[in-house]
């Protein structure tokens, strides 16, 4: 019988992201996130220096990821990721209370409403939840296997970073799609039709089809979830 057949090395990897990294991130982000991802297209949202200072605040957390190309060293991907507490929902409509731009305040008080409403901290009992906010590969990078990779691998390094709940929320029905083939637990899903801005009770949000609702995934049990990919 013959050798087993190697796979192909893929011309990417996945790695932690490092310091020197925050800022070709932080440029990527705004050229293809903020452009393309429901919530932020939606109200039109552009480069903001809160929202910038925020996203720098998450990565200096030390827990995101990147995809590199093998053999340019090219960034072409990232997944933000952040760990929250109970008390941060709280924290984040405060703060959002004061932020003078409109759009950016709608935006904040929506993920701060977001956050609080499953509940994962009472339910799980712990004080600290792994999240994977902000998830973005380069357009020409993409149909590769890229943004699954750097889901698998965020949730792999919360497991090893001793979390127990691993969080997604899926503002895009393309993330929704990639958690689903993680095998998260959808826990709640909120239509955006149904989230209505106070004064106008109209949708804060109307993003085009197939975008029609955030849906919430969780794994709370993400170190079985590792062990099981690599007896696979």
């Amino acid at each position: 019988m013959g050798r087993p057949k190697k796979k192909p090395a893929t011309p990417y990897i996945i790695l932690r992201a490092t310091r020197d990294d925050y800022d070709p991130v932080l440029k990527i982000m705004h050229e293809i996130y903020y452009k393309e991802e429901p919530t932020f297209n939606a109200l039109g949202i552009e480069k903001n220096a809160l929202l910038d200072e925020d996203t720098m605040k998450m990565m200096a957390e030390g827990v995101t990821m990147v995809a590199r190309c093998r053999y340019d060293g090219c960034i072409v991907g990232a997944c933000i990721n952040e760990s929250s507490n109970p008390w941060d929902p709280s924290l984040k409509e405060k703060f959002a209370c004061s932020v003078a731009c409109p759009k950016v305040k709608q935006l904040m008080m929506f993920y701060a409403y977001l956050q609080k409403l499953p509940g994962l901290w009472e339910n799980h009992d712990v004080q600290k939840v792994f999240e994977m906010a902000y998830l973005f590969v380069k357009k020409e990078h993409r149909r590769r296997g890229i943004a699954l990779r750097l889901l698998q691998d965020s949730r792999n390094l919360a497991a090893d970073c001793g979390f127990n709940v691993v969080r997604c929320d899926a503002t895009s029905a393309y993330t929704a799609i990639l958690c689903e083939k993680l095998g998260m637990k959808m826990i709640h899903e909120l239509p955006y039709c149904n989230y209505l801005a106070k004064q106008t009770l109209e949708p804060v949000f109307q993003p085009p089809p197939p975008h029609t609702s955030v849906k919430i995934y969780v794994d709370v049990k993400p170190h079985q979830s590792v062990l099981k990919e690599k007896n696979n």
